[in-house]
């Protein structure tokens, strides 16, 4: 008897379902139906690239972090590699005390090994403790078992002081996790200083957070020798700076767009999936259609599933299939946010800037501030002037439930108090991002490898997103595949 192929759904029309199906079509050959089923209109999850009058603008992620070469070269494999773009290289400033201030350089996440170079940012009482964190005659070591986990906020606040999380730290992991440092757990969010500091324990050293700090910026600076070294023998042109940031010239939709076409998976939009039923030959997914009436209840059989949907709405669908996983990745809290673009003619009066990032409780609404048309020379060429302003945080979303016309209100007067350039914008965005961040609280990692382990228990069933272990596309792309792999390899 000859084997039928294989029926696959996707749950989740994102970077992570999109790049699974993609994967599973590889893995599956042209036989195989993947069907990828999309509760919003349009695919793209958190990336969303919006149309404009010069150009696409992004409404949602605009880069990712390029020192990721399996991403890059995922991208190249998609015949997009004359589509990826560099940022300008200009500087960032902190918004401290009313005024812009710059970027502390040497640290690690905003946490400093020293207190050189900081007597702009921070008090001579906040320099002297750094300074005597690493002393053994003057503090403590810091009680760190090796394995272990703790919240970034309350360790930076108690061994180098608050003010150093609230205008360093909160603002540089603020613009990735929309959370202030004391919603985050070290391991998951600044692991490879984690590591620094099992690596001090496992051999007996002192241990101190600047300590780690140091080993974390010793290893960097001998990685880039390295790879200066290596680039120089075989190009004497090479001696730049790698590439932190990349992003698509013609916006991320060019992405999301070649996924769904090289994947040729069949798309189900404006569908959302309610159910998701073992039975003997594979799975049966309940789905509510778009019908004339409103909605329609539908069933879907398929051989395999893979569910690349939000926390909340994976926790749903497993709950009956995998409960032990489903009840972990249902506790990954989220952050609501709010990003206003704002389009002008010219950029006079614009500081030469990437953007603003604001110490926790200034004087202003918004969290931070992009100079897109700064940053991107792409963008530059093509407006006048292009700036995001993104508001909330985990802890704080009473922005995001404003009005359209106050938070570009609030947009434009936050943008003036900060950076003097008050021109009127000639278009405007807004768009929300509800439920749109996951938070990695203390012990993320290890929730979810147990969350892991539960489901590997369930055969042709997998889940992955931005919960998992980061909302960097990147990652988000490698755990996809991951995921299609092991439907792909238990279907054969």
């Amino acid at each position: 008897m000859v084997a039928q192929p294989s029926t696959i759904a996707v749950i989740g029309g994102g970077i992570s379902g999109l790049s699974a199906a993609y994967e599973l079509r590889k893995k599956l050959g042209p036989a195989a139906r993947i069907i990828v089923i999309e509760s919003s209109a349009q695919v793209g999850g958190k990336l969303k690239t919006r149309p404009g009058a010069n150009g696409p603008l992004e409404a949602g992620a605009e880069a990712y972090l390029a020192f990721r070469h399996d991403a890059t070269d995922f991208f190249k494999e998609l015949g997009l590699a004359d589509q990826l773009v560099a940022p300008s290289g200009l500087p960032s400033k902190l918004y401290i005390g009313g005024e812009l201030k710059d970027l502390p350089r040497n640290t690690v996440t905003g946490i400093p090994g020293s207190s050189e170079g900081l007597g702009y940012l921070l008090s001579e009482a906040t320099l002297a403790k750094i300074d005597a964190e690493s002393n053994p005659e003057l503090t403590p070591a810091l009680h760190w078992v090796l394995g272990d986990d703790m919240n970034v906020g309350q360790l930076v606040a108690a061994r180098l002081g608050e003010e150093v999380v609230d205008r360093i730290v909160s603002p540089l992991l603020g613009g990735v996790y929309s959370t202030t440092a004391y919603d985050l757990g070290l391991r998951a969010t600044i692991p490879q200083l984690a590591a620094a500091l099992d690596e001090m324990a496992s051999v007996g050293d002192h241990v101190s957070l600047t300590g780690a700090v140091q080993r974390v910026l010793e290893a960097r600076k001998e990685a880039q020798q390295a790879r200066l070294s290596s680039e120089a023998a075989t190009d004497s042109t090479k001696t730049k700076r790698p590439v932190v940031f990349q992003t698509f010239r013609d916006g991320f939709e060019v992405l999301y767009n070649t996924l769904v076409d090289e994947s040729g998976a069949e798309l189900l939009l404006s569908t959302k999936a309610t159910g998701l039923r073992q039975h003997d030959n594979g799975f049966e997914v309940t789905v509510e259609l778009p019908s004339e009436s409103g909605t329609s209840i539908s069933t879907i059989d398929v051989d395999g599933v893979v569910v690349a949907a939000p926390s909340a709405t994976t926790s749903e669908l497993l709950s009956n299939l995998a409960p032990e996983a489903a009840e972990l990745i249902g506790g990954v809290d989220t952050s609501n946010s709010a990003v206003v673009g704002m389009c002008f003619d010219s950029s006079e009066g614009l500081p030469e800037i990437n953007g603003v990032l604001c110490e926790i409780g200034a004087d202003l609404s918004a969290k931070a501030f992009t100079v897109s048309s700064r940053k991107w020379p792409h963008i530059g060429e093509r407006y006048g002037a292009v700036v995001r302003a993104s508001f909330g945080r985990f802890d704080d979303d009473s922005h995001v439930h404003r009005s359209d016309e106050d938070l570009i209100a609030r947009a434009k007067a936050d943008l003036a108090k900060a950076t003097g350039f008050d021109a009127e914008p000639t278009a405007v965005f807004v768009q929300r991002w509800w439920a749109g961040i996951p938070r990695f609280d203390m012990g993320h990692g290890g929730l979810m490898d147990f969350a892991r382990q539960d489901l590997a228990e369930v055969p042709k069933l997998a889940a992955t997103g931005a919960w998992l272990s980061g909302p960097g596309i990147p990652e988000c792309i490698s755990n996809a595949k991951a995921a299609a792999s092991k439907i792909a390899a238990e279907l054969a």
